[in-house]
């Protein structure tokens, strides 16, 4: 991922955002319905509400990451006319933290998966 432009960084984040922020909350809260609705089964909230903020909040820190590593990126390559090399230099340690943040999402939905299989019935 160091390797690629900033400008590639930005676009990931913002597409990022939209397909596992937007569509993939939006695909948990169909399937919560789904188990609740259609199958009379309680998830195990407590496990999934940890899951929900553990899966959003890393989610939402690991793309505000990548994009403002893209940001600063393109403001090296772009105004300051910085080399390919400098500007790679410039946004690389923003790799370390947007894995940690990645690795809490993915956790997190781990967790939520976790707490949708657990349903009981009443």
């Amino acid at each position: 991922m160091v390797g690629g432009s900033a400008g590639t960084w930005l676009l990931l984040a913002y597409v990022l955002f939209l397909v596992v922020g937007v569509l993939g909350f939006a695909a948990v809260s169909t399937f919560i319905l789904i188990i609740e609705a259609n199958e009379q089964r309680r998830p195990n909230h407590r496990i999934m509400l940890t899951g929900l903020i553990l899966s959003y909040m890393g989610t939402l820190a690991s793309l505000l990451s990548l994009a403002i590593a893209g940001e600063i990126g393109g403001y090296s390559l772009i105004i300051a006319h910085s080399t390919v090399n400098a500007t790679q230099n410039l946004i690389s340690p923003y790799a370390n933290l947007i894995t940690a943040t990645s690795l809490s999402a993915i956790v997190g939905a781990a967790l939520t998966v976790y707490g949708m299989g657990t349903a009981k019935g009443n």
